[in-house]
């Protein structure tokens, strides 16, 4: 689904209601999206709003569509014709026709292809959708019957209680799903046509795969026999026959969070195609890991996505908020109240962006409630970071399409944290300290406080565990639990070191003379290939990077009397050789490398980093 535009065609309704800095009451809704989230503090106008909402008459504009038709007239404006921009407005169509009318009535051959081309792109860009198919899930709503003197109240009256408050919602057009005729909606389900059993079948398969571990299940609305018999009128029961279990399962017998979900989900599985599905605070009753599901089905459920259904939701949760970040296909309105200058209460509509942590306010929550990685990967320098990107994503590229895949992405899943070698012993990984170190812990950072977990990779330097920084990496290492995960990269002093020939071969043509590199690419590359072949960066790993390179210009030799390879590496003054010089270059050309796999494979160190660091963000345990 492209993002799309709002045109109301009775932007009275919201006369109380204004986009940022616009003087006039709201009569375009811009960039909504798949799903569309609404913020906004207690009596900020967002339950109001979406009750006037899906009782309004609006055109739906493709946004991409119409960005795409104003381009083109923009780029075409020098044949003068007079052809206009497209504005937001209930007049669109009449702006389309008119000029559809101009370069249809032109004689030149330019005029009448220009015609042809904005036909071609605002086919479709306009979608009146006067009264299509709008279900609201409301705050009120129960998966449970409602009983009186033991007798099941069979009028729903959730919903009678919202009628009487809110008119607005007196409409045949809009279905409202409280749950207390859930047993009613499950027995006509599971008796009606094909189209319907089917939404019911994919129902049940997200109940089996979500919280029966795949086991088939029946989910069957049925009556109490012996109930029935007695003349009670407590007859009515949904049940959950599970395959391979002798006993069913009773629905008001399961967990509050798994009634909850069942009461969203059921509606908006057997929602019709290209419908609109309004729902006030899914949140209620759901732990944020459910509220994780609930958004992955609504948003990535390939039986849902293929009806195209757009959801408003309002929510104060900054968990629900939160999981937005890694969503493509949402957007973010928050509302505010203001008054005018008589006094009257108004609102404000802003369009936010998902990571805008300006929108925390309107929650009243810290930013250490949302807006953080889920998990932080600790890096000496910035050139660490880039050789572990790059090897994450060679190996993510070789597992993908396998059952261990899962994706993840920077600043969402993890983060980079940089400490920059020594500065880490200023960083305190243990919360069990003896009182005696409590002065010296007051002057140091708690570094579980930036994240509570944490991967942190320290090169050795070679070092010897008896000498002081090998005993302050050694422990770091007895620091590791559940949320902390140290990786010292013992016997290795760092980790270029760790680059197999095949990387060096790659890059090194980088480093070469400019100009012994224009007058013959090929042949410098070549004589690289064969340098590295009887070298091996194994014989290295404790050494300065600088031997090894050393003995790659040595190799490499001259071309009329000027070396191949330039001086990138330290030369001490013992005449013994350092570390190497450009190392942010280096990590860079490795990580735009892109390098298979299999090249990393031949270093089984980095494989196991690789695995050891992927298994930590997605907290396989």
């Amino acid at each position: 689904m492209n993002p799309f535009h709002l045109i109301f065609d009775n932007p009275g309704v919201f006369e109380d209601y204004f986009l940022e800095e616009e003087t006039k009451p709201l009569q375009n809704l811009l960039n909504l999206n798949m799903i569309n989230i609404i913020i906004g503090a207690n009596n900020s106008g967002k339950s109001r709003f979406i009750r006037l909402f899906m009782q309004s008459k609006y055109l739906k504009i493709d946004k991409l569509k119409l960005e795409e038709y104003n381009k083109v007239i923009k780029e075409s404006l020098k044949i003068r014709y007079e052809i206009k921009i497209l504005t937001l407005s209930n007049t669109i169509e009449n702006q389309l026709r008119s000029n559809r009318l101009i370069l249809n009535a032109s004689r030149l051959s330019e005029g009448r292809r220009l015609g042809q081309e904005l036909e071609r792109i605002s086919k479709n860009m306009i979608v009146e959708n006067t009264f299509n198919k709008r279900y609201f899930i409301p705050t009120l709503r129960t998966a449970h019957s409602l009983f009186q003197n033991h007798q099941k109240i069979e009028d729903d009256i959730f919903e009678e209680t919202l009628l009487n408050y809110y008119s607005v919602l007196k409409s045949s057009s809009i279905d409202i799903f409280t749950g207390l005729h859930l047993h009613k909606k499950i027995l006509n389900a599971r008796n009606s046509k094909r189209e319907i059993r089917v939404n019911f079948e994919n129902f049940e398969k997200f109940i089996s795969k979500n919280f029966f571990d795949g086991k088939q299940v029946d989910i069957v609305a049925e009556f109490n026999k012996d109930e029935s018999l007695e003349g009670k009128n407590i007859s009515e029961i949904i049940s959950i026959h599970i395959d391979g279990e002798t006993e069913t399962r009773k629905l008001y017998e399961l967990g509050d969070g798994i009634q909850a979900i069942i009461i969203l989900m059921y509606q908006i599985f057997m929602a019709e195609p290209n419908s609109f599905i309004y729902i006030d605070e899914p949140e209620l009753n759901l732990h944020p890991g459910m509220q994780r599901l609930f958004l992955e089905q609504i948003s990535s459920n390939e039986e849902l996505k293929k009806k195209n259904l757009t959801y408003i939701i309002t929510t104060h949760s900054n968990h629900f908020l939160d999981l937005t970040i890694e969503k493509e296909n949402v957007s973010i309105y928050a509302f505010s109240p203001k008054s005018n200058s008589e006094g009257d209460k108004q609102f404000t509509i802003r369009n936010v962006n998902a990571g805008d942590n300006s929108v925390l306010k309107h929650l009243g929550v810290n930013n250490s409630s949302v807006f953080m990685a889920n998990c932080s990967i600790w890096v000496e320098g910035i050139s660490d970071r880039n050789y572990i990107k790059a090897f994450l994503k060679s190996y993510l590229k070789s597992i993908e399409g396998t059952k261990e895949y899962k994706s993840i992405k920077e600043d969402i899943d993890f983060a980079f944290f940089e400490y920059a070698g020594s500065n880490i012993g200023h960083y305190v990984f243990d919360e069990e300290i003896a009182k005696q170190e409590e002065e010296l812990i007051k002057k140091e950072i708690n570094s579980l406080a930036l994240s509570n977990r944490i991967f942190l990779l320290a090169d050795s330097d070679n070092a010897d565990k008896r000498t002081t920084k090998g005993k302050r990496l050694s422990r770091l290492e007895v620091s590791k639990k559940d949320n902390f995960h140290p990786k010292i990269i013992w016997g290795v002093r760092e980790i270029e070191n760790l680059l197999p020939n095949e990387v060096w071969e790659k890059v090194l043509i980088n480093f070469c003379n400019k100009k012994l590199v224009e007058a013959g690419r090929d042949e410098i590359q070549e004589r690289i290939k064969k340098t590295i072949i009887p070298l091996h960066y194994s014989d290295y790993t404790k050494e300065y990077i600088g031997n090894f390179l050393n003995q790659v210009d040595v190799n490499l030799g001259k071309v009329d009397g000027t070396n191949i390879l330039n001086k990138i590496y330290e030369t001490k003054a013992d005449g013994s050789f350092g570390t190497l010089i450009p190392k942010r270059e280096l990590s860079e050309l490795v990580l735009n490398a892109d390098l298979d796999w299999s090249v990393y494979q031949e270093n089984s160190e980095i494989e196991k980093l690789t695995k050891e660091i992927y298994d930590f963000i997605i907290n396989k345990k």
